[in-house]
């Protein structure tokens, strides 16, 4: 596969799996979590704003800003990532979606928020504008990244895995890096272009909850798209010594935490202002 548009169907058949989107609301609940309370805090979220939420998943963003008192409104292109927030957040309003072209009149919400959702944008650039065009001026817009090749995490860890021990002819379809953005370099002429101003870039020490330490492979395999694509089209050997690799990297890196491992997963949350 090769083009944007092997890119888009990976994306939409992806997260139109009920397993994988089940899985990733399970394997990746501890970081996202987190995320959701600094993403809320960006924002200012609070019982007189009105807040959409861009790439809603399961609703772990929308369940934060919801309990903070804010109308929330959770935008998704997979109808099964939206009956787990329907039911997650009954507070809230959903509504199934493209994030590239909204239905949503200029200026509807004080405030927007993404949980890792801009990397699974077609075109990052115009999403963001997109986004500040239903922001009304002096709104906040917060999203979250994962950091990625070279971070000290699970991340990293997989890249790292992969690079070495994986077959180097398997490829992904074209598509936006997912990681670019943690970069301030590349973040903020983007996030500038698309309509704001005060950019800020965050470190949060986002952590993944396994059971066991095979379990982050796991997390990969059965939970995020771009991941689960790159590792089940490699060789069972090749599987299999991926697996190993990340599992040793909990067992020494990762920290015991309820029976189980928490594993660093270290993300950015970028803020800015819609001018």
């Amino acid at each position: 596969m090769n083009g944007l548009s092997d890119f888009k169907k990976m994306e939409r058949e992806g997260w139109a799996n009920p397993a994988i989107a089940k899985g990733y609301a399970d394997g990746f609940h501890q970081a996202t979590r987190l995320v959701a309370q600094r993403l809320s805090d960006a924002v200012s979220a609070g019982p007189k704003s009105t807040v959409l939420d861009l790439c809603t998943g399961h609703g772990v963003v929308a369940a934060e800003l919801s309990a903070r008192g804010a109308s929330v409104t959770g935008l998704d292109f997979s109808g099964v990532m939206i009956s787990l927030a329907q039911s997650a957040v009954p507070d809230a309003s959903f509504i199934q979606g493209d994030a590239m072209s909204m239905d949503f009149a200029d200026s509807s919400f004080d405030a927007v928020t993404i949980g890792f959702g801009v990397p699974h944008f077609p075109d990052p650039g115009r999403g963001l504008a997109e986004a500040a065009r239903v922001l009304r001026p002096g709104g906040r817009i917060a999203f979250s990244i994962w950091k990625g090749k070279g971070s000290d995490g699970a991340f990293g860890w997989l890249f790292d895995a992969v690079g070495r021990l994986g077959d180097p002819s398997v490829e992904l379809p074209l598509g936006p890096d997912a990681h670019m953005l943690a970069d301030r370099s590349s973040a903020e002429p983007m996030v500038t272009q698309a309509g704001f101003a005060e950019f800020q870039l965050f470190d949060v020490p986002s952590e993944l909850h396994v059971q066991h330490p095979e379990d982050l492979f796991d997390a990969f395999d059965q939970g995020a798209v771009r991941a689960a694509s790159l590792l089940r089209s490699q060789p069972a050997m090749k599987r299999d010594s991926i697996r190993s690799d990340l599992a040793e990297r909990t067992r020494s890196l990762g920290n015991m935490h309820n029976g189980g491992f928490l594993v660093p997963a270290p993300s950015v949350i970028i803020s800015a202002v819609r001018r």
